[in-house]
């Protein structure tokens, strides 16, 4: 008997070591948790990719703004100048009313010298010439002028000119399109 005894203690002392089965603590996850959380993962990773192209878009539309703004204030403080500088308006040379418009101008230079000045498109961007001889560009590169009219203007004391400019830049979904619009008054006509 003493066996017997012996035994059953031993299982006793087995059992109050040991909890049962049911009671352990399980290891990994079930499939339906793994699937849970893999679709969880894939919703934030969508999440996150759709953020990072819309931020990737609004700043290639930016950049775009950011172009057109510069090339306007530069070809626009240019055109402006010349005209206020102007002392007529050669209509012969010019062209109103239509798109893409050309625009010259006779003026002199600082020593009273006569000179004259022309604005015009070739291949969307805005030229400019003084005397006969381009003087360059007055659009960048990566910018292109869609709309370009220039209108004249005369009234019993005054001579001027009227214009409208479209810039563009920037490809597919990123393009940019603004328009600019001014009138300058010839000097020595008011």
């Amino acid at each position: 008997m003493d066996i017997v005894h012996r035994i059953t203690k031993a299982i006793r002392r087995l059992k109050t070591h040991c909890p049962p089965h049911h009671a352990t603590p399980r290891r990994g996850f079930s499939l339906v948790e793994m699937l849970f959380y893999v679709a969880l993962l894939a919703l934030l990773l969508l999440i996150i990719t759709e953020t990072l192209l819309i931020l990737v878009h609004s700043y290639a539309v930016l950049r775009s703004a950011q172009r057109i703004e510069a090339d306007a204030g530069i070809a626009l403080e240019r055109l402006l100048r010349e005209v206020r500088d102007a002392e007529s308006i050669t209509d012969a040379g010019s062209s109103f009313g239509v798109n893409p418009g050309k625009l010259l101008l006779s003026t002199s230079d600082v020593s009273g010298n006569p000179r004259t000045v022309e604005f015009y498109l070739t291949n969307g961007h805005l030229f400019l010439k003084e005397n006969g001889v381009e003087s360059g560009m007055l659009t960048g590169a990566k910018t292109t002028v869609s709309n370009l009219v220039f209108r004249k203007i005369i009234t019993t004391r005054s001579t001027g000119v009227k214009f409208e400019m479209a810039l563009e830049s920037g490809t597919g979904t990123d393009k940019k399109s603004i328009s600019f619009y001014g009138t300058a008054v010839l000097r020595n006509s008011y």
